[in-house]
C-alpha cells in the first residue's frame, strides 16, 4: 500500500472518531440539561415567590425568598410603603402521627421514605416574622404551604387588622 493512503485513511478515521466524541458529548451535555430541568420543576418550585396581587389587597406588590437560611427575605409593598423582613426561620413540620395511621402496617415502603426523611410530598413549611417599614411600621405576618404548593397566610397591621397574602 501506497504510504500517503495510508496517511489519508488513517487522517479519514480520525476525523470519523472526532465526530464521534462530539456526538456523545453533545448527548451528554443534553442528558445532563434535561436531568437539570427536571429536578429543578419538583417539589417547591423556586424559593422566590411573588405576591399574587389579586389576593393580597392592600398590598400592590412584594415577595418571599425563602431556603437560603440568612438571605431568607419577605417584601410586602403597600402603596405608601415598603415592609421587609429578613433572616427569619422557615419551619418545617411533618405531622408524622396522623401519616402513621394512614401508612404504617399498609404501605410500609412509603412508611419508611417518610419516616427516614426521603419523602418530602408531606412536609408543611411555616414562617412567623415582622416585617417592618423605613418609618417604623410593622406588620406580623403567619405563612404556611405544603411541599410543591404556594405560600399564603395573614399579616396583621399594628392596629389589629387582619391581611390576607397569597403568593405566586
Amino acid at each position: 500500500m501506497n504510504k500517503s493512503l495510508v496517511v489519508l485513511l488513517f487522517e479519514r478515521m480520525m476525523r470519523i472518531r472526532l465526530a464521534q466524541l462530539i456526538d456523545e458529548r453533545n448527548a451528554m451535555k443534553k442528558s445532563f440539561l434535561s436531568i437539570l430541568a427536571i429536578s429543578m420543576l419538583i417539589g417547591c418550585a423556586s424559593p422566590i415567590h411573588l405576591l399574587d396581587k389579586q389576593g393580597s389587597a392592600p398590598f400592590v406588590g412584594g415577595e418571599l425568598v425563602h431556603d437560603r437560611g440568612d438571605g431568607n427575605l419577605l417584601v410586602l409593598e403597600a402603596s405608601d410603603r415598603r415592609y421587609e423582613a429578613r433572616g427569619f426561620v422557615v419551619e418545617r413540620h411533618t405531622n408524622i402521627a396522623a401519616l402513621r395511621k394512614r401508612y404504617y402496617g399498609v404501605n410500609s415502603n412509603h412508611w419508611r421514605r417518610i419516616f427516614s426523611g426521603q419523602d418530602t410530598d408531606h412536609l408543611t413549611y411555616t414562617v412567623e416574622t415582622v416585617a417592618k417599614s423605613a418609618d417604623g411600621q410593622a406588620v406580623s405576618c403567619s405563612l404556611i404551604w405544603g411541599a410543591g404548593a404556594k405560600p399564603a397566610g395573614i399579616c396583621t397591621d399594628q392596629a389589629g387588622a387582619s391581611l390576607l397574602v397569597r403568593f405566586e
